[in-house]
């Protein structure tokens, strides 16, 4: 059996200061984490972490200290919110649909010493598969985000040395 690896880094470090408590609670989910009070360093030695488990006091305690009530991260978890059944005692959240890109985007927007964040990750297998081996980088500014896989990037040089290939023809 193989095992695939998406190890992923985050640059640079985000001053504590700019996360909300619910931006801070879902990134720490997600991602393994070092740094003091200051600064956070968010990584994943084998992939990021795409399934939370939240209490739901914690949710709501979350939500009611957020500042940003109209960020990225607090709107999300309220559609969810509405969704859950009454008798659950906690919130699932599929990240791998909501996503981590918007709200470091929030967090570009709300910090004036962070003018992007770099999403880095590598793709790996133990075994060699064609499909196992690769990465993307997502660039994320106030502005945008923007995505390339290296297969993405293998299409477009394709296309652009075949293009030029043809107009020397």
């Amino acid at each position: 059996m193989a095992d695939y690896h998406s190890p992923t880094i985050v640059r640079p470090d985000i001053p504590r200061g700019a996360m909300t408590l619910l931006e801070h609670r879902l990134l720490i989910g997600m991602f393994s984490h070092e740094g003091g009070e200051d600064e956070v360093y968010f990584f994943a030695e084998e992939y990021v972490n795409d399934l939370l488990h939240l209490d739901l006091p914690e949710v709501h305690r979350l939500l009611e200290a957020d500042p940003f009530p109209e960020s990225y991260a607090a709107k999300v978890i309220r559609e969810e919110l509405a969704k859950l059944d009454p008798a659950e005692g906690e919130l699932a959240l599929d990240m791998s649909v909501i996503g981590y890109e918007e709200i470091f985007r929030d967090i570009v927007k709300r910090c004036d010493a962070i003018e992007d964040i770099e999403v880095v990750a590598a793709w790996t297998c133990t075994k060699m598969r064609p499909d196992g081996f690769g990465g993307m980088a997502t660039l994320i500014t106030a502005d945008a985000i923007e995505t390339m896989s290296t297969g993405s990037f293998l299409d477009e040089a394709r296309h652009r040395l075949q293009s030029a290939g043809q107009a020397e023809a």
